[in-house]
């Protein structure tokens, strides 16, 4: 492993957090119901509620996941279809005071699909395909490629890791110099970037999960990241993510999930 000479002492800890991700690609066009995809219509049946808000604005599909489709990853769904809606808001339907509070974002997974069409709902509310307080622009067809990641340096757990913010104990001017040095030569092999299913996160400021329960949170569900070719946009170049914890992804319990995003 290429690690800069810093970090060397901790390439076995670091080659241990290697976890399997699969990174999204998408294709600007129109898709089934069924379909992994970026914005859009989602899978949905007619005898189930549409997702609200509680004051009863409908919420907008932000992404949907088929695990049948995609290439199967631990601990992930091997079946059934995934979905993340938020609200239509300038803030993208993120309550900043609690970021797993499913009032104006919504994570539900549909564990068996009904196969007849005539029961999906077909009638959905209507959104501004225009409009600036969504981050995808443009309904999108998603593909999928399996990859390995190392930890990123955005990662709460990074520095508890490796003892690198020990250099930062010190006022001179070159540990800090050597600090980002160091951390920007290692995002070179494992920035965390990109549009994924699992692997670990990237932050444009920083992770929400170093602070209170948060850390519970151990599993990066799903990230979305700007994307030119996509046309997504969180607010000035940010990325949104989707949180959970590990035991309740295995349960498939995606009742408990924290939700954030972040710009530069």
């Amino acid at each position: 492993m290429n690690l800069p000479q810093p970090l060397q002492p901790y390439a076995d800890a670091l080659a241990k957090t290697k976890k399997v991700c699969l990174t999204i690609k998408g294709k600007r066009e129109k898709t089934t119901p069924l379909q992994s995809k970026f914005a859009g219509n989602p899978y949905w049946l007619k005898s189930d509620p549409y997702p609200t808000s509680k004051k009863g604005e409908p919420l907008r599909l932000l992404a949907q996941i088929n695990f049948s489709e995609i290439e199967k990853i631990p601990d992930y769904p091997e079946e059934g279809i995934l979905q993340f809606f938020v609200a239509d808001d300038d803030v993208y339907g993120l309550d900043f005071d609690d970021g797993t509070n499913q009032d104006t974002f919504r994570v539900v997974y549909h564990e068996r699909i009904e196969s007849d069409p005539s029961k999906w709902m077909s009638d959905f509310p209507v959104f501004d395909e225009d409009d600036q307080y969504f981050p995808v622009k443009n309904e999108c067809a998603l593909s999928f490629e399996r990859s390995d990641e190392l930890m990123s340096s955005g990662d709460y757990r990074f520095n508890v890791l490796t003892s690198l913010d020990t250099l930062l104990d010190s006022d001179d001017d070159e540990d800090f110099d050597t600090y980002n040095e160091t951390v920007e030569a290692y995002d070179e092999i494992a920035s965390g970037q990109g549009s994924k299913l699992g692997g670990y996160p990237f932050f444009t400021q920083e992770d929400p999960r170093g602070y209170g329960d948060d850390p519970t949170f151990d599993t990066l569900l799903l990230q979305i990241d700007t994307d030119d070719e996509m046309g997504i946009m969180w607010g000035d170049s940010g990325v949104g993510h989707f949180f959970i914890a590990l035991e309740d992804l295995k349960k498939r319990d995606f009742s408990k999930v924290l939700y954030n995003w972040d710009c530069y």
